[in-house]
């Protein structure tokens, strides 16, 4: 037999089918007596077991199935109730199920609903039972609806396997089911078959098995009982070896479908099989890889994140540590992509995930997806010490990354989640994603609570109203006088967007100019700022103004758009206006994002002939180093110095810096004559503020214009 197990797959088949051909009929027929006599009484147990597992598994995906669709009709339904603004009527909703599972019969299997109280809410068979609590149904002692009760709170749903009365024949049988909790709801939905209903396949299978091989047997089993154990043996040997390798194929492709990678399959034969076995594994090392990491950069993926986690979850259920989880994303990387390509940018990921692996000890997972990292960890500290942790990270990892000679700043953002109330391993996640959202300028650190999911909601619902608004053409601008502070006379105005919501009134822009820029909306908004903003700009001139300068803010979104630039250009043709009475206000922290970008754009701005103006500035990431490459005209004093006795050396200091740059300086926010005298006495070019005039609509702001 060794001879043979040495010989491939394809001599083995040429040995049997040349004995087949010198055997010709009795070869066949004593292939069907090895078959038949296969056939033993274990074998008919495994028939009858597997027959009962196939059944199970119908009942399992049909039950399934219908829970699933009567989830998603009930939800549907109590969505549609709430819009309303109706209450539910919880008998309805049964009415509602009952109705869906009348008389709805799949392969001659109907399913029964019941609550969680033991009432039937459907019963196609019996609907007279329908409404009726049979919690008290038992037979043989066996209470049937309070154990289908106890495993879906237990479980959730699974198999279940009671005694009934078949209504076809009136005997008593074992009846095997599968249950299902319908989700969202306080009902199940279960169905089932009778023992007898698959025992008659087996026997009617067995019978005609036996008849046959009775026929055939006594006609052959004296003439060619040696022939016949010659090729039985051969066969055998060869069908032995064929299937014990399939089967280990088979269940090794069942392991990899279960999620099940951590294995090889060791088939060490030379033959067909033995190739199979090593592709198998590189197949499986391939799919490993793939799963587990990510393909771009190498590192570890959320799949292999969620594997790990889930087991930290269960084994620290029994202890007193939290496992904080930790999702950190990089606002700006799309723009280093675009500017340096995704190699250069996945080269900075993969130095994050080394900055970020020198901050973690070796048993903290970390994974990569997108410009996400998630990583978590468990620990007895409060919150305040992970806070202050999770500030030492983000220390680290914001000191710039090094890309062709240049320095690129990444924008960090982190959010955490706790297991407090044993939230699973995707509830997890998706809190510390949701923290993100609250993440601002002031803290780039958020904890996940509970009134986020209503502030979100909150948000969305502002977020919804807003594109409607775009839509429908409910902004305005606004202009604020900006003086030159000697003369006191208007030289320029800020345009300043309004929304005049239908319903709500004014909406201010601190609101919605954040959910803007977040959402992508902000382009639409900045390019009707623009374009409005020049167009009144050029109705001033036309009307003798012909000095008057125009400042729009411009949002980081705007500015990194590729061609922002040659819009500009357009829209200064298309209004029929000289680049040198629009100004551009920027942010720091808009300019701040790639140096290199900035001086590129904002030279080529300067080449058009816009001026610009760095807003807010000494807020931010003030630098002579940026300011000197910089192509700009004035800096904006924030008003926070402004109004502040403290900082009125920082304002002498802005002044005196701008004045040495060859910069003008405009203060912003000035209130009080006071406040102007400083100024004045200080050399600050320009200002503006409520001392003056307040932002007001074009009309009401031209009658400044003659003062």
């Amino acid at each position: 037999m060794r001879i043979l197990k040495n010989l491939t797959i394809q001599n083995k088949i040429l040995l049997g089918i040349g004995l087949s051909f010198i055997l010709a009929m009795i070869f066949l027929l004593a292939i069907v007596i090895y078959q038949f006599e296969d056939l033993s009484a274990e074998n008919q147990v495994l028939i009858e077991k597997e027959l009962l597992e196939r059944k199970y598994d119908k009942y399992e995906t049909l039950v399934k199935s219908r829970a699933e669709i009567l989830s998603e009709i009930y939800h549907l339904r109590l969505e549609e109730i709430e819009a309303r603004g109706e209450e539910l009527n919880e008998s309805d909703m049964r009415l509602l199920m009952a109705e869906l599972n009348d008389d709805i019969y799949i392969e001659d299997v109907y399913f029964y609903i019941y609550d969680l109280e033991g009432t039937t809410v459907s019963l196609p068979p019996t609907p007279a039972l329908e409404g009726k609590n049979r919690s008290d149904l038992e037979i043989n002692g066996v209470p049937i609806v309070k154990n289908m009760i106890r495993i879906i709170n237990q479980e959730g749903g699974g198999r279940f396997n009671y005694l009934y009365h078949n209504p076809r024949n009136g005997m008593l049988e074992n009846k095997y089911s599968y249950i299902q909790k319908i989700s969202g709801t306080e009902m199940f939905v279960g169905s089932g078959g009778y023992q007898s209903s698959y025992y008659n396949i087996v026997d009617r299978l067995l019978l005609k098995i036996s008849n046959v091989r009775d026929e055939t047997i006594y006609l052959l089993l004296i003439s060619f009982a040696i022939i016949v154990l010659i090729i039985f043996l051969i066969i055998f040997d060869i069908s032995e070896y064929i299937n014990s390798n399939l089967k280990q194929i088979v269940s090794a492709f069942k392991r990899v479908e279960k999620g099940q990678l951590n294995f090889k399959l060791d088939i060490k034969s030379e033959d067909e099989f033995g190739s199979l076995a090593a592709g198998f594994n590189q197949m499986l090392k391939r799919i490993k890889k793939l799963t587990y990491n990510d393909p771009l950069t190498g590192l570890p993926n959320l799949n292999f994140l969620e594997n790990n986690l889930s087991e930290s979850l269960k084994e620290n259920a029994e202890n007193d540590k939290h496992i904080y989880l930790f999702t950190l994303i990089t606002d700006n990387m799309t723009l280093v992509n675009s500017n340096y390509g995704y190699q250069k940018g996945n080269e900075i990921l993969r130095e994050l995930y080394q900055r970020l692996g020198k901050n973690l000890s070796e048993e903290m997972t970390i994974a990569r997806k997108s410009d996400e990292f998630v990583f978590y960890f468990a620990s007895n500290k409060d919150k305040a010490e992970i806070r202050e942790f999770a500030g030492e990270i983000l220390n680290n990892l914001s000191e710039p990354y090094e890309v062709n000679n240049n320095l690129i700043y990444l924008k960090l953002k982190l959010g955490i989640a706790v297991n407090e109330n044993q939230e699973s391993c995707s509830e997890l996640i998706r809190k510390s994603r949701l923290a993100l959202h609250f993440v601002d300028e002031k803290n780039s650190i958020k904890f996940f609570d509970q009134e986020m999911m209503g502030q979100l909601s909150g948000r969305l619902n502002l977020e919804s109203q807003l594109r409607k608004a775009i839509e429908n053409d409910e902004f305005e601008l606004h202009y604020q006088p900006q003086l030159e502070s000697k003369t006191n006379k208007v030289v320029g105005v800020e345009a300043l967007i309004r929304w005049q919501h239908p319903e709500k009134g004014r909406i201010s822009p601190g609101e919605f100019i954040p959910l803007a820029e977040e959402s992508g909306m902000i382009l639409k908004l900045g390019d009707w700022v623009l374009n409005e903003a020049l167009c009144q700009l050029k109705t001033w001139h036309n009307k003798g103004h012909s000095d008057l300068i125009s400042a729009v803010n411009i949002a980081p979104q705007q500015f990194q758009q590729d061609d922002f630039v040659s819009n500009i250009d357009e829209l200064l043709k298309k209004h029929q206006l000289e680049a040198k009475y629009l100004e551009l206000e920027i942010t720091e922290r808009t300019v701040i994002k790639d140096i290199e970008y900035t001086v590129d754009i904002l030279n080529r701005l300067k080449k058009l002939g816009v001026r610009i103006s760095i807003d807010d500035f000494g807020t931010g990431y003030s630098s002579l180093e940026y300011l000197n490459r910089f192509a700009l005209d004035k800096l904006k004093i924030d008003k926070s110095f402004v109004h502040n006795r403290s900082n009125l050396n920082i304002v002498k200091t802005i002044i005196m810096m701008g004045s040495n740059l060859g910069l003008e300086v405009v203060a912003e926010g000035v209130e009080t004559k006071e406040e102007l005298d400083f100024l004045i006495k200080n050399n600050c070019n320009y200002y503006q503020g409520y001392y003056f005039a307040r932002a007001e609509k074009a009309a009401d702001v031209e009658e400044y214009f003659s003062k």
